[in-house]
């Protein structure tokens, strides 16, 4: 009788450590990608552009219809100054970084939810120099770009446009046409 109860702490510490193992193995839900997202830093003056830098390039025509559409932001010029598309992790905060040789200026987003339709609700961070400068829980739309005001630079001002390009949830175009 006393050898059996010497065995028992012994198959409890096996069966332990294969319950262990096995959650170990189990696959990380939270890193499933439920989409992308595109992060745009953009410079935008009525002086003169070659402030922001020489050889930049124009932002893309359906982000200039975007910004021209806009009320509260409106400049005659408009300079790319960096762009960063990444995968939107389910239950992670993910960072962009749009400056690819700064740290200066960082975007952290992390989805509220799943999606619905073409939406996903996010909440959005605007990091500058190291410090939170913007909060934000919005709510964005594939195809409708974000646009956020950002501080004001070599005479003009710096420009956030974020966008949803995808959703996993997306169904193919063909299997919407049946």
């Amino acid at each position: 009788m006393k050898q059996s109860f010497q065995i028992l702490p012994i198959i409890l510490l096996t069966l332990l450590s294969n319950v262990s193992s096995l959650s170990a193995q189990a696959k990380d839900t939270g890193t499933d990608s439920v989409g992308e997202l595109k992060v745009s830093l953009i410079f935008g003056t009525n002086g003169d552009a070659d402030q922001a830098g020489k050889d930049l390039k124009q932002p893309s025509k359906e982000q200039l219809e975007a910004l021209n559409k806009l009320k509260t932001i409106k400049f005659a010029h408009y300079k790319m100054l960096g762009e960063d598309q990444q995968p939107i992790l389910r239950s992670y905060e993910n960072w962009a970084n749009p400056m690819k040789s700064s740290k200066e200026i960082l975007l952290s987003f992390q989805p509220r939810g799943k999606p619905v339709g073409d939406h996903l609700k996010m909440d959005l961070e605007f990091w500058q120099s190291h410090k939170k400068i913007m909060k934000s829980g919005a709510t964005l739309k594939k195809g409708k770009p974000l646009f956020i005001q950002g501080p004001a630079w070599r005479g003009g001002k710096i420009i956030i446009a974020v966008e949803l390009m995808s959703l996993t949830n997306e169904k193919p175009a063909e299997a919407e046409k049946k």
